[in-house]
């Protein structure tokens, strides 16, 4: 089955809301998305292209709404939660002279590290790797890559504060963000 079909294929029949989240990333993974373990994947994902570049990580959560981009890997890590309506685009364009800035396709991989979770509302760009166990807060603009066990946000993200692992003397408990 050719890559653009699959990809319209996984955004229409297999992202409806009549199957369960599990069903849902059993068939995407018949189409060509490739998973490391059980995850779920929940209704609305969006294909821009084929579905032969995402990667999804054991116990990962997918939650409603997700674009994915085409062109470049998308790796999403062991246990990374996604939030709704979050957008990973790998591909931009180069600047182009006045008469169209929008110049020649670039594309590059994106990472997304072990434990990381992307608030709803997210766009991770081509080439960020976002470090494990990092929040990305609500809304932001990822264009470069994240250090792990931070926070950031913002657009374009930045460096919120650095999180703590439990347990060693931090005053907040670890889910606090």
């Amino acid at each position: 089955m050719a890559g653009r079909l699959r990809g319209v294929l996984a955004s229409t029949l297999v992202a409806s809301p009549v199957w369960s989240a599990r069903t849902r990333a059993r068939l995407l993974r018949m189409v060509g998305v490739r998973f490391r373990g059980p995850a779920r994947v929940y209704p609305g994902i969006r294909f821009i292209g084929g579905v032969e570049h995402l990667e999804i990580g054991r116990g990962a959560v997918v939650n409603v709404g997700l674009t994915v981009g085409a062109h470049a890997d998308i790796v999403l890590g062991d246990r990374v939660h996604v939030g709704p309506g979050v957008s990973l685009l790998p591909s931009s364009h180069e600047l182009g002279p006045p008469g169209q800035r929008a110049g020649r396709s670039t594309s590059a991989p994106i990472r997304i590290g072990n434990g990381a979770w992307l608030g709803a509302g997210v766009i991770v760009l081509g080439g960020v790797t976002v470090g494990a166990g990092c929040v990305i807060a609500s809304g932001a603009v990822v264009a470069a890559d994240t250090e792990p066990d931070t926070v950031h946000g913002g657009v374009p993200a930045r460096l919120l504060r650095r999180l703590e692992e439990p347990g060693t003397g931090g005053s907040e408990p670890a889910g606090a963000v």
